[in-house]
Order: structure tokens, then sequence, then C-alpha cells
């Protein structure tokens, strides 16, 4: 019978996952604003679309963890195929990916390409000239291209998800496989946790 996580561990857990949200918004907004002070009006708002993607992006794979099948990754593991090892792993710790893949990364993205639209809006309004009034309607403009992009974005993204989940995390392990190699540290562990989630038969 599996071992219950002791009675304090959820809130461990979410002063943990609160803590590194907290420190990665604050480096994530500080670069973006050093990046937005010093571009042209269509780069910053490129930079922030930029923004927009990485939290649909990183939502797909938060949805696709947790529908992706084990066994065809099982299979090319065994085969040792490049980056499978890497997805198996994101697939057996699907709890903890999705939670930092969604909640972490996505919020935070979130929350930052909103600050930074704000930058943009001033900025597009200093290239046209323009008063209090443009700033307001280009502000709005660009609070509903944020909204709808990322709400239409991840929509259509969880579609996707669910229907490529294995494909989707097989090419985030070779991604993640790459990486290691480059940097020479072990991202996902020298060893697959034991499955939680689901049994194969």
């Amino acid at each position: 019978m599996a071992k219950e996580p002791p009675p304090s561990a959820w809130w461990r857990r979410a002063l943990r996952v609160g803590l590194f949200s907290f420190i990665l918004a604050v480096v994530v907004n500080y670069l973006s604003d050093l990046a937005l002070d010093n571009v042209p009006a269509i780069i910053a708002l490129l930079i922030v679309l930029t923004l927009v993607a990485i939290g649909i992006l990183f939502d797909i794979l938060g949805t696709s963890v947790t529908a992706a099948e084990i066994a065809p990754l099982n299979a090319m593991a065994a085969k040792k195929v490049t980056g499978a090892r890497q997805a198996l792993w994101l697939v057996r710790n699907a709890d903890r990916v999705a939670n930092f893949a969604n909640d972490v990364v996505g919020d935070v993205s979130g929350a930052v390409s909103g600050a930074a639209g704000a930058t943009v809006a001033l900025k597009m309004t200093q290239s046209f000239h323009g008063g209090s009034v443009a700033l307001q309607l280009i502000d709005l403009a660009m609070i509903a291209l944020i909204a709808g992009l990322t709400v239409g974005g991840k929509a259509a993204g969880k579609t996707f998800a669910i229907e490529k989940a294995t494909q989707v995390v097989f090419l985030a392990g070779q991604v993640i496989f790459g990486i290691e190699k480059v940097t020479g540290r072990q991202l996902t562990g020298s060893r697959p946790t034991a499955p939680s989630r689901r049994r194969t038969t």
C-alpha cells in the first residue's frame, strides 16, 4: 500500500511553487522591461507575442503529459530511441510537469505579457504622437489582443495536445535530451520514477 504524504506536504509544495513563481515573474518581467525599453514598438510587440506563444506551448505540454500513452514511449525507451527516456520521465511525473507547465510558466507568462502589453501600447502611442485618448484606445486594443490570442491559443492547443499527446511529449523529450547533451546535466534524473498515474497490460 502506498505511503500517504505527511499532512504538511501540500502547503510546503504550494509554498515552494509560489516562491518559485514569484522569483520567475520578477526575473522575466525585469528582463522583458529591459528589452522593451530599448527596442522599437514593432519589436516590443513581437516580444509580447513571443511571451504569449511560450505560455501556449507550455500549456500544450502540460495537457499532453496527462493524456499521453505510456506504452509507445516504453517501447521506444527500450529501443534506446533518442529522447524517449526523457519523454517517459515527463509522463511518469505528469502531475509535477503539468503543474510547472500550466500553472507556473503559463500563469507567469500570461501576467508578464499583460504588463508588457501596456508598455507596448505606450510606445505605439509615442510613435504616432497620440494623446491620452489614443493611449487608452491602443491600451484596450493591446489587452484585447493578448487576451484573445492567449485564450484562443490555449483552447486550440488543448485540442491539439489531447489528439497528439504522445507525439508532443516525445518531441519535448527530444528537446530535453538535446539540452542535457549540451549542458551535461540530467534534467530528468538518471532513472524514471515508478508510474503512479496509469497501469499498462
